[in-house]
């Protein structure tokens, strides 16, 4: 019986081999007949997709060049504008060593514009600055925490708004710690100690160097209990207070401290929040109450306990509310009628199959109302051309890549030109068709929508 056993077992695992084995053809079979569709179909879109040769990469990078040539006789507002928009032509390895320094360059610049306190003014001036810092940061994140360093923190004890180091941090820091690892945490943590001497540490930023350390509960903890510390002087307005209040509910959503920890934090929040608002003389803007309640809404998931206490202590901090108002107006964009029947002429060449020529001429007739209509001062304070510009320079540099270039010579305007060339050196240095009106057919209508 007991060798009968051995035998039949002996025969079963026979069975069950070649059974795995007959499956595992199966699969790889199924795996075979299913992936060729695949491969034919990535082929096929590969073929398909438009390619820049090596001459269109070179005029396009020399367009790009010519761009930052023409921008050297600007003011200083039009000049971050177009600079800003050159950092972001092409792929970030395209012409590396001249943008590292344009971005260098832009954010000396971008300082040299003046801050006077207006909201529009600020947020264009920190957006360069922060544009800069993130743009150095893709070739050299150590350089930009330097440049970072570098700057100012005005006190705002109601700010409602990011300065610029604290908009750039995000970047800057999420691109030293790729570079850095884990070792780069307490790095940035000192730098961020040297900010915060008046306040503006990047609380925001520092969820980054959080989130790389979690996996080390100890490091983590001991991270996050240094910036409460730092955050324990008080020297923070109400946007550094919500800003610690987002950085407290994303280290607990993250589970990247306990829970005592997090009841202090949450204690600390609701104490400065009742500092900087019990003064009933200073009446708060709607973006203040705003950043209040955004605060007291991380506490109340993060720190419940904390979030219930002050409900006791500090009722009057629970009586801001937020007034949303609710607009039923909705403007429309101004249309260019001479703009959109250019447009139209020119994709409809371009399904037509016209010839080079034609389409020259096609292309000149655009740009010529473009020019007078910049050259009139239809948008003299404008730092970005309107959507229709945008687009039929596009189309124009799809159409004709090896010429557009010259063409763009009929914009008089030195900044619109420069700013068109970016435009025309982005689709001739990486062409899409996108705005291409021969890559697909829709019925009913002029342009083909985007695939």
């Amino acid at each position: 019986m007991r060798m009968k056993w051995k035998v039949g077992s002996k025969w079963m695992v026979g069975v069950l081999l070649l059974l795995m084995a007959l499956s595992a053809t199966a699969e790889q079979a199924r795996l075979v007949t299913v992936s060729q569709p695949a491969k034919r179909k990535a082929k096929k879109a590969a073929k398909s997709a438009p390619a820049a040769s090596r001459a269109q990469m070179e005029l396009a990078q020399q367009m790009v060049r010519n761009a930052y040539a023409l921008g050297q006789g600007l003011g200083p507002r039009q000049r971050v504008a177009l600079m800003t928009r050159l950092l972001y032509t092409m792929r970030p390895d395209v012409m590396a060593p001249e943008k590292k320094q344009w971005a260098e360059e832009l954010f000396v610049l971008a300082q040299q514009l003046p801050a006077n306190g207006a909201v529009e003014a600020d947020s264009f001036r920190n957006a360069a600055i922060a544009t800069a810092a993130a743009r150095l940061a893709v070739y050299d994140a150590d350089r930009a925490l330097e440049l970072l360093d570098s700057l100012s923190s005005p006190v705002q004890k109601l700010g409602s708004q990011a300065d610029a180091r604290s908009m750039a941090a995000r970047l800057v820091f999420a691109g030293y710690m790729r570079n850095h690892g884990t070792l780069g945490a307490q790095t940035l943590l000192a730098h961020g100690q040297k900010w915060s001497t008046q306040g503006g540490f990047p609380y925001g930023a520092s969820a980054t160097a959080l989130g790389k350390l979690r996996p080390n509960e100890d490091a983590a903890e001991d991270f996050f209990r240094q910036v409460l510390l730092i955050f324990e002087r008080g020297q923070e307005g109400l946007y550094g207070v919500s800003e610690f209040a987002s950085l407290l509910h994303q280290a607990v959503a993250m589970e990247a401290i306990f829970e005592d920890t997090a009841e202090e934090a949450g204690g600390s929040i609701m104490g400065q929040l009742r500092t900087l608002t019990e003064n009933e003389d200073v009446a708060l803007t709607p973006e203040q109450k705003e950043l209040v309640v955004e605060a007291l809404n991380h506490v109340r998931v993060s720190a419940p306990k904390a979030y219930e206490e002050a409900r006791k202590t500090s009722p009057g901090l629970f009586a801001v509310r937020v007034e949303r108002v609710a607009t039923v107006q909705v403007e429309a964009p101004k249309v260019d009628l001479g703009l959109q029947v250019s447009f139209r002429e020119l994709a409809a060449a371009m399904r037509a199959g016209r010839k080079p020529d034609e389409l020259h001429q096609v292309i000149a007739r655009g740009l010529q109302l473009m020019n007078v209509k910049y050259k009139a001062g239809a948008c003299a304070e404008c730092t970005s051309p309107d959507a229709q510009s945008w687009a039929l320079v596009s189309l124009a540099a799809f159409a004709a890549p090896m010429t557009i270039a010259t063409q763009l010579n009929s914009i008089e305007d030195p900044f619109w030109r420069a700013y068109f060339l970016a435009i025309a050196g982005q689709q001739v240095g990486q062409p899409t068709r996108v705005a291409d009106p021969t890559a697909r057919s829709v019925p009913g209508k002029e342009v083909a929508e985007p695939e």
